[in-house]
């Protein structure tokens, strides 16, 4: 990163994003900049890479100086508080070790970033048609996947090849993070160009190879030209170059 004015601007804001310094304002707003700026997201995590290279550097410096105490014995007057200190830095430095060795992968970050579940649909004030799937349907819509989903899958059982049915219940599916049952549910939508559900299940079924780490077959989907998320599949694969 150059040095300029702007560009120093710049990374104070991302050091001050990363060791927690910006108000819940700040984030907020850093944060949508970011879901924008697929460059910004690749500063932001290099800096947190850098960050922690400089914390494990001065955790070996401390571990060097108390091993010299040691060789040369023990410090004369040294009471708790001398090793306190040590014990401290240490504490700090794992933690941000396993916050790097537990942070997403980027493909879960980009699926966290990117993923909205599918609003659903219209449930008629009088559902006498269908009332098992508006009663899921309307479980679905108050945020309870689970419940529609099982009430949905029951409903498979009886109509397999039935596109409705197979597309909900993988949004349902992935809004609990569970990519791999949705992947064939999404694949078979996909599969029917003349499924009303079609160019929905492409969107998702892109998500959802983000979902379980198949980042090849997502960058091998050609849907960069969709109307809705053409834009949103362009940088997320330019994410995963």
């Amino acid at each position: 990163m150059s040095q300029n004015p702007m560009d120093r601007n710049r990374f104070e804001e991302i050091e001050a994003y990363v060791l927690g310094g910006m108000s819940a304002g700040e984030r907020v707003a850093f944060e949508q900049e970011m879901e924008r700026d697929a460059l910004l997201r690749a500063e932001v995590e290099l800096q947190r890479e850098n960050i922690l290279a400089i914390e494990l550097g001065g955790m070996e410096r401390t571990l060097g100086s108390v091993r010299t105490e040691q060789a040369n014995g023990p410090v004369k007057n040294a009471g708790w508080s001398h090793y306190l200190k040590y014990a401290a830095f240490a504490a700090i430095v794992i933690s941000g070790a396993f916050w790097m060795l537990t942070r997403p992968s980027t493909n879960e970050r980009l699926f966290a970033e990117h993923f909205t579940a599918d609003p659903g649909l219209p449930v008629p004030m009088s559902a006498t048609d269908k009332p098992a799937f508006h009663d899921a349907m309307v479980a679905y819509k108050l945020g309870d996947y689970a419940e529609a989903r099982g009430k949905w899958s029951v409903l498979l059982q009886a109509e397999p090849t039935n596109d409705t049915l197979r597309y909900y219940i993988a949004s349902a599916a992935l809004a609990m993070d569970d990519g791999a049952t949705a992947i064939p549910l999404l694949e078979g939508v996909v599969a029917e160009p003349s499924s009303t559900f079609h160019h929905r299940s492409q969107w998702y079924l892109f998500l959802a190879y983000l979902k379980v780490g198949d980042a090849a077959k997502a960058k091998a989907m050609p849907i960069e030209d969709d109307p809705m998320h053409g834009e949103q599949v362009r940088a997320i694969k330019a994410d995963l170059k």
